[in-house]
């Protein structure tokens, strides 16, 4: 029976059973590890690195308490870093795997033009020993994820997903649940069972995906995604079975469904997590907020076990690093270590970074001082072999890229996914608010409302349709196509009530509260203002709604019915907007706007239907009058219309940045 039939079977019967299951075996596994001396390990990692290989804008509270301007991580620091950290442990007699909590694929220049190729490439380099299969790497379609796949040098895992169904990935081999590793002295090496392991210490890493992968990834094919805890206990039991105690969950989650692994599955030592993008610990001086603290014990249900939970950011920016201590039974005593935020040596006293706002020479030695002293920190030097890769081989064709200038700003315009977070205020993304600005502003010119024949009312969009900030400097095509919105982004208009509106914003931001929560989800807008408090409950109440009508703000009337445009993934019920989906269950208005060989081309929909799968998981599917889908990948036609909408705005409106604009959204929050 092959190990993906076993995880099924053990998962039917946890569902049937309703009880945790493997306490004999895992309580066997104990005892028989009893004989081994107490391991020490070392895990460093990475997660949502979304192909950011260069380095990124950031700012930090100088020496003054004034902001200072510079650059940090990038995949050649990456490497730096971990590498350091491996070496010192090396030294001190500790093994240690480099691993990847997933979502490698989107978001930067570099990806839309060399996609999976570049990830293959740069990612081999790095010596990883795992990555967690991220719903990202599902972006470009399964025949390219396959490729992926195939050609990297470590494990893709993901222990919940049933390939079989699938032609695209059913003979992959590299895509699996899990990979063994025997401690051999300061080494670990690769096995593929625990036979090959003469009977030295093995820990294994497994992985786990969103079991909601359907309804937030439109092109899953036919994969089985199964439920994340059942599949995880049923994991652990298995590998316990085969008497193997040391056990490392790779999962790309977030860390609020992390936390809740832990509280529920029994035998797991780390989770390294990933897909909330969570920074653990105090960033407050890199105005990045502070999360909560890294390397937390979670106690496991059978309350003599417990899990240590890490995560590292976002974008390239941090490495984590984990020191763990087993005693003599291989029971997890002791986790502790630390994100490090891996800084340059380029300091500016300006947004713009430009070389005559560089500091001072006479400067130069005392900020780096600083910068080195602060806490989770470290001044990084780019690895030479990665950055002459990305200079000689990728960067010429990005540069290209990036077409012609369309605006300039002296400040970075922030994008946060949660207000409150990031060093945000209540209301959260500036860029978001001016993204919904821009979609507003064009499906309402003029030669757009003759092809639509409809006036929207106003706009929403999810934060994770965002990619980036809008970095200070002179504004390309390319900040905005290939950074900011770098994904296929149809616009979609429908009429939907005020009481379906409420319900929509209630659900969708009641989501993003939780403590870890992915907030990827949480709706901005554009003529639409808000206010939400966070109750004792943790659910969001709307205690303003109101819609700009003209240049009056009225309320939200319940019965009525308003235009709503916003992207078509979120137009489906993708990403927890499902009340949206359910609008258009048995049928509806909408219509879905791209660009085709440059002209405006409308797609009405009939309805969109929700799918269940085997699993129990839903998949969005919308049914057109006249198409079977969009045309996106048809050469000439360009789906990312909410880029295409942001550029033209930014083009109408030179003094944009001049403008201040007011907030639409408010969340209030003890």
């Amino acid at each position: 029976m092959l190990f993906s039939q076993r995880v099924a079977v053990l998962v039917l019967a946890l569902s049937v059973a309703g009880v945790t299951a493997g306490c004999v075996s895992q309580n066997a596994a104990k005892t028989s590890a009893s004989q081994n001396s107490g391991l020490r390990l070392t895990l460093v990692h990475i997660n949502d690195t979304h192909s950011q290989f260069d380095p990124t804008p950031a700012s930090v509270q100088g020496p003054d308490g004034k902001p200072l301007y510079t650059f940090i991580g990038g995949h050649p620091r990456l490497l730096s870093k971990a590498q350091q950290l491996q070496a010192a442990a090396t030294a001190s007699g500790v093994a240690s795997l480099f691993l990847h909590g997933g979502d490698a694929f989107k978001g930067s220049a570099y990806f839309e033009l060399f996609e999976q190729k570049i990830n293959i490439d740069i990612l081999n380099r790095m010596g990883l020993d795992a990555m967690a299969l991220g719903n990202h790497e599902f972006d470009i379609g399964l025949a390219k994820l396959a490729d992926f796949a195939a050609n990297i040098n470590f494990p893709l895992l993901a222990a919940n997903v049933d390939t079989r169904p699938e032609p695209a990935l059913a003979a992959v081999s590299n895509l699996k649940s899990y990979q063994l590793f025997v401690v051999d002295g300061a080494k670990l090496v690769p096995v593929g069972s625990i036979g090959e392991a003469g009977g030295k210490t093995v820990l294994a890493v497994f992985g786990l995906a969103l079991e909601d992968m359907r309804s937030m990834v439109p092109g899953t094919g036919e994969l089985v995604f199964a439920a994340e805890v059942a599949s995880a206990q049923a994991t652990v039991d298995d590998l316990q079975t085969q008497g193997i105690n040391h056990i490392i969950a790779l999962t790309h989650l977030g860390h609020q469904r992390d936390l809740t692994l832990a509280q529920q599955v029994n035998g797991i030592d780390v989770i390294v997590g990933g897909h909330s993008h969570s920074l653990l610990g105090d960033f407050r001086h890199w105005y990045l907020g502070q999360q909560p603290p890294y390397a937390e014990l979670i106690a496991n249900p059978d309350g003599a076990g417990q899990t240590c939970i890490v995560q590292a950011g976002q974008f390239a920016q941090a490495v984590g690093a984990a020191t763990l201590q087993f005693d003599n039974a291989g029971r997890l005593r002791q986790c502790d270590g630390e994100n490090t935020l891996l800084a340059s040596r380029d300091y500016f006293q300006l947004a713009l970074r430009t070389e005559d706002s560089r500091i001072a020479e006479d400067a130069q030695a005392k900020t780096e001082s600083y910068i080195s002293q602060l806490k989770h920190t470290a001044i990084t030097a780019e690895h030479p072999e990665i950055r002459q890769v990305l200079n000689d081989v990728y960067l010429p064709a990005v540069k290209k890229a990036y077409g012609e200038q369309i605006s300039v700003t002296e400040h970075t315009i922030p994008h946060v996914r949660l207000p409150g977070t990031g060093g945000s205020d209540q209301h959260g993304s500036v860029l978001a608010g001016h993204i919904t600005d821009a979609m507003h502003y064009w499906l309402n010119q003029p030669a757009v409302r003759a092809k639509t024949g409809r006036q929207v009312d106003f706009t929403l969009i999810g934060a994770g349709n965002i990619r980036a900030d809008l970095a200070a400097g002179a504004i390309y095509e390319g900040h905005i196509r290939l950074e900011v919105l770098p994904f296929d982004t149809p616009l979609s208009i429908l009429t939907l009530t005020g009481a379906e509106l409420a319900e929509l914003l209630q659900q969708v931001i009641s989501a993003t509260l939780p403590e870890g929560a992915h907030a990827g989800k949480f709706p901005y807008s554009s003529h639409l203002r808000y206010i939400a408090r966070e109750n004792a409950n943790d659910k969001a109440v709307l205690e303003q709604l109101q819609w700009r009508n003209g240049e009056r703000w009225q309320d939200i009337e319940p019965e009525a019915n308003y235009s709503l445009a916003t992207t078509s993934y979120l137009a489906n019920g993708n990403d927890g907007w499902q009340r949206l989906q359910q609008v258009q269950q048995k049928s509806t208005d909408r219509i879905d706007v791209i660009i085709e060989q440059q002209q405006l081309a409308i797609y009405p929909v009939n309805r969109v239907e929700a799918i269940t799968d085997s699993s129990g998981q839903q998949a969005f599917v919308s049914h057109y009058q006249q198409a079977d889908g969009l045309p996106c990948k048809v050469a000439g036609n360009d789906c990312k219309v909410a880029a295409a909408a942001m550029i033209d705005y930014l083009k109408g409106v030179p003094t944009l940045w001049q403008q201040k604009r007011q907030p639409t959204v408010t969340l209030l929050r003890d």
